[in-house]
């Protein structure tokens, strides 16, 4: 993990998604040359450990019952109504927002084991996350003091018969099993099934490329 250059900061320096449905056809959902990335697209992390659907990171409750101030979660990506799974990524500032409560991705301090919230959109270097070319997305001073958005290793949770969950923190980067911190921006067209058709996460710079086949 040493000497990697965070995405964020090269010139052309966003992930790049596309997604191909069984139909055929990708939709780019982040323009390597563009100053954005395409608004509302889910963070889900590539390996799905013990749950066939991956996790994402989501906002505890549902609905009416949504808890903003409690901290956020990785719960089983939700393949439609997951406004509250949606975030854009503002590379200019590495504000990861949710549009859905108008709200900023912040930890309460850089350390280990913090908690994530959402929180009101501000300049603190605290809602400036770079995204690495191995799909880490981190926070804090470089090396030693970098801390890595992560899910709790072990069981995930089981709350009903198709969701799970886990405990999401900041974790030492360095210290760290790869596959509890390595996210894909991923978009889901309206009525297509999370788990059909193929995935290739193209992070830039040729770190990482991964093809999720047909399951």
């Amino acid at each position: 993990m040493r000497g990697s250059v965070p995405v964020r900061k090269v010139a052309a320096s966003i992930v790049l998604i596309l997604i191909v449905g069984c139909g055929g056809g990708a939709e780019e959902v982040a323009r390597p040359d563009g100053p954005a990335v395409q608004a509302n697209i889910l963070i889900r992390l590539v390996d799905p450990l013990d749950d066939p659907d991956h996790y994402c990171i989501d906002v505890v409750g549902f609905g009416s019952g949504v808890q903003l101030q409690q901290p956020l979660q990785a719960h089983t990506c939700k393949p439609t109504d997951n406004r509250d799974e949606q975030f854009t990524l503002r590379p200019l500032t590495g504000q990861l927002y949710m549009e859905e409560y108008r709200l900023c991705l912040q930890p309460d301090e850089p350390v280990q084991g913090s908690p994530l919230y959402l929180r009101e959109c501000t300049d603190s270097p605290l809602q400036s996350f770079d995204i690495f070319a191995d799909g880490s997305i981190r926070v804090g001073a470089d090396g030693p003091d970098q801390f890595c958005v992560a899910v709790a290793p072990g069981n995930g949770e089981v709350i009903n018969p198709i969701h799970k969950r886990r405990d999401l923190s900041l974790a030492n980067c360095g210290a760290t099993e790869l596959n509890l911190m390595q996210w894909s921006f991923f978009e889901q067209s309206p009525g297509r099934d999370a788990q059909r058709g193929r995935e290739s996460s193209h992070w830039l710079r040729g770190a990482l490329f991964k093809q999720v086949r047909d399951l």
